[in-house]
């Protein structure tokens, strides 16, 4: 469950960009969208999905970019 994703001086984001997947704490009426999941005595929730949206050239592609980067040094 990807909770917050954090860039910093990847491509067009000099300064760190924050990705997160947390539910906002006035956010109620909206049970079915969250996930929760428990480990040990503390419950985590996230979001089940999100949308990146924006003008043009404002580096949406950049934010999936940068995940995909992260995914593969993971995986090697």
């Amino acid at each position: 469950m990807l909770l917050e994703f954090k860039t910093k001086n990847f491509k067009s984001f000099l300064e760190e960009m924050d990705f997160v997947m947390t539910p906002a704490p006035k956010q109620k009426s909206l049970e079915y969208s969250i996930l929760k999941h428990k480990i040990g005595k503390k419950t985590y929730k996230g979001l089940c999905s999100a949308i990146i949206y924006g003008p043009n050239a404002s580096g949406k592609t950049n934010i999936i970019s940068a995940m995909d980067v992260f995914k593969e040094i993971i995986l090697k």
